[in-house]
């Protein structure tokens, strides 16, 4: 029995089976947080509305073309001047764009802040580009383009 005290050598297997046991849960708990810290970064960029915000930038270039063209067809049956008229076009294109977006839960600003001729006239071929204000929050993403150059040519 004596013998059996004195022979340390299973003591040191136990110690480092115990040592190594432990290093394989740290590693393995390394690997976890790893792996959810991936897990949250690729679900942020999932959550990023880009597709919400380029449809809207997208939309906003379109309508003001459209709003171009028929701020020319009301000036000639209308006594407002082509700015004017284009003014009161985009600003119901932004009520309607609002209520759009308010019903998905967004905030959607988008506001007329200047339109550019090429020599100071505001003929059908002189309107070249118009500067707008675009806003965009849906609680967890907040965007604005101040100002977003549309060219309407």
């Amino acid at each position: 029995m004596e013998s059996m005290k004195k022979d340390t050598n299973a003591q040191w297997i136990a110690l480092s089976g115990l040592v190594i046991s432990l290093i394989i849960i740290g590693l393995a708990a390394l690997a976890n947080q790893a792996v959810i810290a991936g897990y949250h970064s690729s679900n942020a960029v999932l959550e990023f509305p880009k597709d919400n915000i380029r449809e809207l930038n997208s939309h906003t270039r379109d309508n003001a073309m459209i709003i171009k063209d028929l701020s020319f067809e009301i000036n000639s049956t209308s006594n407002e001047t082509i700015p004017v008229i284009f003014e009161q076009l985009f600003d119901n294109y932004s009520t309607q764009i609002q209520a759009l977006h308010a019903v998905h839960g967004e905030t959607v600003d988008v506001s007329l802040v200047s339109i550019n001729t090429t020599n100071g006239t505001f003929g059908i071929s002189d309107i070249d580009l118009i500067f707008v204000n675009i806003t965009y929050n849906d609680g967890r993403t907040h965007y604005v383009s101040e100002p977003e150059i549309i060219e309407v040519r």
